[in-house]
């Protein structure tokens, strides 16, 4: 199916607007002031990351389960409302798929500009949520000009924008990941992504 579609492989990267953004705040030369954070790194943590965090070292449920990697990197095990790290000690951060599951998102975005010069914040979007929400998500992440806005998610609420069960078995389809990823790059459907 990929080669019947203008779509590459590294359109399916999750990363892909992580990188672009980190490509523009980070200089391509190494050196200490240059450094990458990537909060709950998880299972699959950001490529150039530098130093990964993550508040559990073992498998959990908002990470479905599934093993920390770490792929040898530093690890420091903490709270993203509480990171030890001294201001503006790494020049670009990551937060991917953090935002959603927690319980007060701005004191992750305080920490987030304390700690770093530049980062970028990848969430799922309303309809991802619709279409593939998980339980374990507390808030629905919107983005508007300049504006990260996040919205709690009631129970009455989550009840009626399911149809998760459906969507996460197409989701094991490669055919449905590559529709999915075609729809998101172009129409930006299932992502919400923030930089600052």
């Amino acid at each position: 199916m990929l080669n019947k579609v203008p779509l590459h492989k590294a359109d399916l990267d999750r990363f892909r607007l992580g990188k672009k953004m980190y490509y523009k705040a980070v200089p391509t030369e190494k050196g200490n002031s240059h450094l990458c954070l990537d909060i709950a790194c998880g299972a699959k943590p950001f490529p150039k990351a530098d130093v990964l965090c993550d508040l559990n070292a073992k498998p959990v449920p908002d990470r479905s389960m599934k093993n920390l990697v770490t792929n040898g990197k530093p690890f420091v095990l903490c709270s993203c409302y509480s990171l030890p790290f001294r201001d503006k000690a790494f020049r670009f951060v990551t937060s991917y798929y953090l935002i959603e599951h927690i319980d007060n998102p701005g004191v992750l975005f305080k920490e987030l500009k304390r700690v770093s010069r530049h980062g970028y914040i990848q969430a799922p979007s309303w309809l991802n949520e619709i279409l593939y929400g998980e339980d374990v998500h507390k808030w629905i992440v919107s983005k508007r000009g300049s504006k990260l806005y996040v919205k709690p998610i009631g129970n009455g609420e989550r009840r009626q924008l399911r149809f998760g069960f459906i969507f996460q078995k197409l989701y094991l389809s490669s055919s449905w990941q590559v529709f999915h990823a075609i729809l998101d790059e172009t129409l930006h459907l299932f992502t919400v992504s923030y930089s600052f």
